[in-house]
């Protein structure tokens, strides 16, 4: 019987494997560590910028009269959707088209060009509106017509450049360079801070100083990031009309959702403009800085969960969805039960002239973490281009039938109604981007042709 010869042990097979094992295993720990760190230097950062935010919400609240906080709210809040609107969602685009090229920076540079000649196009047209629909507002509460005209100045000034500020801030996060981009603004908030406080000593603060204090400080930082960016992105001078077609080709099914919601953040502030009281316009201005908290949470799913979704595998994305869903909503309930149970931390914030507003605060809260969830799914959504007509036309048609419903049954004259107003939206938020998330899944991300085959009358 013959017998077959054993192979002799091969040590330098084993190095060889034990050797790729032990990279391996390096490589997941880098990928971790570098997960750690960009997490860790959003938190630090944007909880930064954050308190610097609360702490001039809170001081403004505290230290301007109900009627000027009124003044000042109402300007704010129409700055902030009126940014939203002339945005389209061309800078949220340059993520989702950028995609897994992000070493190709000319190709960076060019979608953030794009975005802003885009951009800046939208601000000259639709402007002379915004001024319009300001001025119909603050006629309607008797304002002088100066006081109408040194609020309007800081709203368009902001207005323009919050445009460069949304554009320049996508290289930043594309490359995790966080602290470049919280640093400049946590300390020039500090800055506006320190003058806030001047100008209440000295007698000069009220709503209109307030205002043009908060334009400058966007229009400095516009400038700031946008030198900064330009270390990152390509400065090619090619023609950018191609890439600025592609943007529009992307976001023309979710443009009339996106116009849409751009009023539903401010909508039940502009109602209680028309219907109510000068104090539930102060009331319910005050409650939306409170709201705004929820702003890191929001900023969070576009500088850290957009960029991971748009270049997740397709077989590890709906467990990644999910489990970031399910994480998000068990974070948002204790806080809820907690605003209801015990609502006097942020009432105290507040300031004893808003004490009539504790049984709202639970709703509130749980107002924005409903909002939270929904801006969560619909970043996810955009970031796998699962952007539907389909989608558009429902949120569009769900929330105008219960918004209508709630006017028509209920009302919206006091800032309890003003409260579950939004509410009711945001539950309508929820359904719409739930809906696209199970269109996508089942039918995959929408085609959209290269640029130069791209075609569209917005671009020219």
């Amino acid at each position: 019987m013959q017998i077959e010869p054993t192979a002799p042990h091969n040590s330098e097979t084993d190095l060889q494997r034990a050797t790729i094992k032990s990279g391996g295993r390096r490589e997941h720990y880098k990928r971790w560590r570098r997960i750690l760190e960009t997490v860790s230097s959003f938190f630090l950062g944007q909880g930064a910028l954050q308190a610097v935010n609360i702490l001039l919400g809170i001081f403004l609240i505290r230290a301007l009269s109900v009627e000027a906080y009124a003044q000042y709210g109402l300007a704010f809040g129409f700055q902030s959707t009126a940014a939203s609107l002339m945005d389209l969602g061309f800078a949220s685009t340059i993520i989702p088209l950028v995609g897994n090229r992000i070493d190709d920076r000319e190709l960076v540079g060019r979608y953030i060009h794009a975005a802003i000649r885009l951009r800046t196009r939208a601000f000259f047209f639709l402007a002379p509106f915004a001024v319009a629909a300001f001025v119909a507002i603050a006629h309607s509460h008797h304002w002088s017509m100066e006081l109408q005209i040194l609020l309007i100045i800081p709203v368009l000034v902001a207005l323009y450049s919050s445009g460069n500020v949304s554009c320049h801030s996508t290289p930043f996060f594309l490359y995790r360079r966080l602290t470049q981009f919280y640093s400049p603004q946590t300390l020039t908030g500090l800055v506006r801070f320190g003058i806030y406080v001047v100008l209440q000593f000295s007698g000069w603060l009220n709503a209109w100083t307030a205002a043009a204090f908060s334009a400058l400080n966007v229009t400095f930082i516009s400038g700031v990031l946008a030198r900064k960016s330009r270390e990152w992105v390509g400065r090619s001078n090619a023609d950018t009309h191609s890439a600025e077609r592609e943007i529009v080709h992307y976001v023309m099914p979710a443009m009339p959702a996106l116009i849409f919601g751009a009023l539903q953040p401010q909508i039940s502030l502009f109602l209680i403009s028309i219907f109510g009281q000068t104090t539930s316009i102060a009331q319910v201005a005050a409650l939306g800085r409170i709201a705004a908290l929820f702003t890191v949470l929001q900023t969070f799913s576009v500088v850290i969960v957009e960029p991971y979704i748009a270049r997740v595998s397709q077989n590890r994305l709906m467990g990644i969805y999910l489990k970031l869903i399910f994480l998000a909503c068990a974070c948002c309930i204790p806080v809820v039960i907690l605003a209801f149970v015990w609502p006097e931390p942020i009432l105290w914030a507040l300031g004893s002239k808003y004490a009539g507003i504790r049984d709202v605060i639970g709703w509130l809260i749980f107002s924005s973490c409903t909002t939270y969830i929904a801006v969560l799914a619909w970043v996810m959504n955009r970031a796998r281009k699962w952007v539907f007509w389909s989608g558009t036309i429902l949120e569009i048609a769900l929330i105008l039938a219960v918004q209508t419903a709630f006017i028509i049954f209920i009302g919206v004259r006091t800032t309890r109604e003003a409260v579950l107003f939004s509410l009711a939206s945001s539950l309508c938020l929820v359904i719409a981007h739930a809906y696209n998330a199970v269109y996508g899944f089942l039918k995959g991300p929408r085609s959209i042709p290269p640029a130069e085959e791209a075609a569209s009358p917005l671009a020219f």
